[in-house]
């Protein structure tokens, strides 16, 4: 039986010119009996001028990645050419015959079908959903089998002994906040293995996020970064309730100052285990100095202060109109919150980087040249990178992204720099605003509709600053410099995830939370554990030409035993907090 029986025969040759493809990896063959040029551009890069990539004088193979459709003109010595524009599959097998004419429009055959790169996400979710049937099946067993103990009463009758620890799980508690908390740890653990080799979920390296897209995609590569957006707002919904909870205690000064330590000293532990993680193997003059750590510590230390500035009691909260108790409660916070947004607002689009236009946002290097604009390649990052650049210095900002080998651009540019945090600054607003909610409204249906109401308002707000597309608007989604409407748009996402977890978990039971809880309670320490040995066996093991199937098996792999860790902490009542 021949590889032409099999659907993705493309995914059995993964051969290009003696080369074994990887994933996100075609094959192109050049056909041809002359002196050619093959020029190549992947529409990723916007606006940018087609390069060189490689020159034939016989029939040749061309390695093309395919997370993005290639722009190509081939062009011979007489001056000849014809172009076209195509998607290209993972691992598929293309010819392009050039023996028999040069049309203007020229268009790659299909040799060898290519894979299907989703099918390894459909794999995993069906894999992961039967162990989590199986998991309660056998938990369930093990409740009826030795738990229940079953002793004869009076007249014969069967009574069931309870003991403490069934009655101590049996107590309310919210459980949906920790669920939350660890969902972003997990795909980080995942994205963090991988070093962003999933690329069919962080689909591109464009500028923006569209509606639907849980993260963002240019300089998306970068991805030790991914899952942070969220986790602020699950992690930082902490900040309000510790005040509250002292403050009710004691109103008095000194209380007020125990408070704002206690902020500062977890903002100066989370920077320096943030600074220590990302810079490995380097001297002090190449110290990654802004990260992912370092950008929440930033901003849970400004949120933190305003808390203890400007929070009521519970007392407090409870006189007014009821409908905007939660508003009332933190209007002060949200108006200093606001200003600086504005601030954030004022320098990105007003003021100019050296030899720059004024607004301009973009990556730089290769971006606009196509239109004729080459004045652009030392504008990286617009004023956010200028500004990184001056105070930190280059060499202390991160070096690698995806976008770099697009855009072909010189200067380096961090996606957790000093600007994006005043607009950050507004997902922590945000997940103090869902404690507020809390603290603020007893009832279950209400907080719900609030946190679904505020999903609403921010995400028509955030598609609004973007016109609900992918480059359009005053203010387009870009992760890298945390733009509002980035902000916007995740937090929006957020407070719809934190408002079905309570739904599911809290209000109808119809999830306990298991094994994310558990995991839930240590997510720091297992995202700082995920990072010292993402390059460590088990955990990680080398593959010379992987594929997507076999990398996300074996960080999902990982992935489950990190959750195991944190399901073995819980369990032996070990929690490691700032």
């Amino acid at each position: 039986m021949g590889l032409s029986y099999f659907e993705n025969v493309g995914y059995f040759l993964r051969n290009c010119n003696g080369k074994t493809l990887r994933y996100d990896q075609a094959c192109l063959q050049i056909v041809t009996n002359e002196q050619i040029s093959f020029w190549s551009q992947y529409e990723e890069c916007e606006d940018c001028i087609l390069l060189k990539t490689a020159d034939f004088n016989q029939t040749g193979d061309v390695v093309i990645e395919t997370f993005s459709p290639l722009r190509y003109l081939v062009q011979n010595e007489q001056g000849r050419s014809c172009n076209g524009t195509y998607a290209f599959g993972e691992f598929g097998q293309y010819s392009l015959n050039l023996t028999n004419g040069w049309p203007e429009e020229c268009q790659p055959r299909m040799t060898a079908e290519p894979d299907a790169a989703f099918l390894p996400i459909l794999t995993a979710i069906v894999v992961l959903l039967s162990m989590a049937t199986l998991w309660y099946i056998v938990k369930w067993m093990y409740v009826c089998l030795f738990e229940g103990t079953y002793a004869f009463g009076e007249f014969g009758q069967y009574s069931l002994n309870l003991t403490n620890g069934w009655l101590e799980e049996c107590q309310p508690r919210m459980t949906a906040e920790p669920d939350a908390a660890f969902l972003p740890i997990l795909t980080a653990i995942v994205v963090l293995l991988s070093m962003a080799t999933l690329w069919y979920i962080v689909k591109g390296i464009g500028k923006r996020v569209v509606a639907g897209r849980f993260y963002a995609r240019y300089f998306a590569r970068e991805d030790n970064e991914l899952g942070s957006e969220t986790r602020v707002l699950t992690t930082e919904a902490s900040v309000p309730r510790s005040p509250t909870r002292s403050r009710l205690r004691s109103l008095d000064i000194f209380r007020g100052f125990s408070i704002a330590l206690m902020v500062a000293r977890r903002s100066l532990f989370l920077s320096l285990i943030g600074i220590c993680l990302s810079s490995v193997d380097v001297s002090w003059s190449d110290v990654r100095l802004p990260g992912v750590l370092q950008r929440l510590a930033a901003m849970y230390l400004i949120v933190g202060a305003l808390e203890c500035a400007f929070m009521r009691t519970s007392q407090d909260m409870t006189p007014g109109r009821s409908l905007f108790r939660d508003i009332t409660a933190g209007w002060q916070q949200w108006l200093a919150t606001l200003l600086l947004v504005a601030i954030q607002i004022c320098i990105t689009l007003t003021v100019a980087a050296p030899g720059c236009p004024r607004g301009y946002t973009g990556p730089g290097g290769l971006h606009r040249t196509a239109s004729g604009d080459f004045t652009l390649q030392n504008c990286t990052g617009g004023i956010a990178g200028y500004i990184d650049r001056l105070i930190l210095g280059s060499s202390h900002l991160y070096k690698g992204g995806r976008y770099r080998d697009v855009y072909h651009t010189k200067l380096p540019y961090d996606p957790e720099g000093v600007l994006g945090v005043l607009s950050g600054v507004l997902v922590v607003q945000a997940g103090a605003h869902a404690t507020r909610i809390m603290l603020a409204y007893n009832h279950a249906r209400a907080r719900i509709m609030r946190w679904v109401f505020w999903s609403i308002v921010f995400g028509v707000s955030g598609g609004a600053l973007c016109m609900f597309t992918k480059e359009g608007g005053p203010i387009p989604v870009n992760k890298p410099l945390w733009s509002v409407s980035y902000c916007l748009v995740t937090s929006s996402m957020a407070y719809f995830i934190q408002a079905a977890l309570y739904f599911l978990v809290d209000l109808k039971n119809k999830w306990g939370g298991r094994p994310l809880y558990y995991a839930g309670q240590n997510a720091l320490f297992l995202y700082i554990g995920s990072e010292l040995l993402k390059r460590n066996f088990p955990l990680h093991w080398h593959i010379a030409a992987p594929t997507h199937s076999q990398l996300l098996a074996t960080h999902a792999a990982a992935m489950l035993m990190w959750l195991a860790v944190g399901v073995a902490l819980y369990k032996k009542r070990i929690f490691i907090t700032l």
